[in-house]
């Protein structure tokens, strides 16, 4: 588990890059055809960078209570 540890940390960086990019496309050419599913698109990969970040916050949460419980505190 040590090894990916920043492994969703990067996916949420990734994501959010992506659905900031493609957002601002879509809105610099709103004028186009697909503007609309571009932005679907944008706040689909913006709304899955956020899952990630909570999956990341979540598993770290969780193996600093385990840390804690093997400890014996």
């Amino acid at each position: 588990m040590r090894t990916g540890k920043y492994l969703i940390v990067c996916l949420s960086v990734v994501f959010l890059l992506a659905g900031a990019y493609v957002l601002r496309e879509s809105l610099r050419n709103s004028s186009g055809h697909f503007a609309e599913e571009g932005i679907l698109i944008g706040a689909l990969l913006s709304a899955l960078a956020l899952v990630a970040m909570s999956w990341s916050i979540k598993l770290h949460l969780g193996t600093k209570a385990l840390e804690r419980h093997m400890r014996g505190r």
